[in-house]
């Protein structure tokens, strides 16, 4: 496969998505940016204004995504070819500290509005010689993770729509691909997370490093890529020893709980 020519990435403005965008520019792409954020999507469009086009919108108001949908695929005279998925939010927590505005504003971001988003440009996709779309989830889709329950979930969700869509679109002109980064050094992490990540070991990625994964899948026709060791061991442990994965996190729960849980009296 050829790499892209005119992208949509979304939550583009920042984090990992901003990475991405920078590496597609270096390949010559063009890149259409989304967040909620417009001065954030104006400086990443800066550094390329001839490459970069912007779309404040937020993914998760059908108005808005419609909006988007409407303008990507007519965008640069010929849509988008390919949508990387992108856009999410975090969320540590322990679930009984969570409100249900909290769980729903997750959920909605992370595995609502990407499957809406994805359905809407099917059809357009579908008309093209050659199309991709890409969903950045979490290597806490394949591993539940203690304090992240809620956004396991919706990351959870992501996968499984991600090899659902995948095999409903075999024998089509569309690839699907998912990638799941580990721990990265993005603002979607709380002071309580990097501290935790701190105590126990964890390792932590640069955006640029995911970015670099994922540009260099769009070539290729890989369904997954679960990105960091141990971390790609640990999700393939957890798939066929789910209480051997028990046993480890619950040495880490003491941790946790100190820096994430409300109300612990530690």
């Amino acid at each position: 496969m050829s790499l892209p020519s005119r992208v949509l990435v979304t939550g583009g403005g920042s984090g990992i998505g901003a990475a991405i965008v920078r590496r597609l520019v270096d390949e010559g792409a063009r890149v259409l940016i989304t967040g909620r954020d417009a001065s954030k999507l104006q400086a990443i469009a800066a550094e390329a204004p001839q490459q970069i086009g912007t779309l404040v919108a937020d993914l998760t108001i059908d108005t808005d995504r419609k909006r988007v949908v409407e303008y990507a695929s007519h965008w640069d005279h010929v849509g988008i070819d390919t949508l990387i998925n992108n856009a999410g939010t975090g969320g540590a927590g322990f679930l009984e500290d969570s409100t249900p505005a909290q769980i729903d504003a997750v959920l909605q971001t992370n595995l609502v509005a990407p499957i809406c988003l994805t359905q809407a440009l099917l059809a357009h996709l579908k008309s093209l010689p050659e199309a991709r779309i890409v969903n950045i989830g979490s290597v806490f889709g394949y591993i539940g993770y203690p304090s992240q329950v809620v956004y396991s979930a919706s990351k959870f969700g992501l996968r499984g729509f991600s090899e659902a869509l995948r095999r409903e679109l075999a024998g089509t002109r569309i690839t699907v691909q998912h990638v799941a980064p580990r721990a990265t050094r993005t603002s979607l992490n709380s002071n309580a997370m990097n501290e935790v990540n701190r105590q126990l070991g964890n390792r932590v990625d640069d955006p640029d490093r995911v970015a670099q994964i994922v540009v260099a899948g769009l070539s290729t026709r890989r369904a997954n890529a679960v990105i960091g060791w141990p971390e790609a061991l640990f999700a393939r442990v957890n798939a066929v020893m789910p209480l051997l994965v028990d046993g480890t996190l619950e040495k880490q729960l003491p941790v946790i709980r100190r820096f994430i849980q409300r109300g612990n009296p530690s």
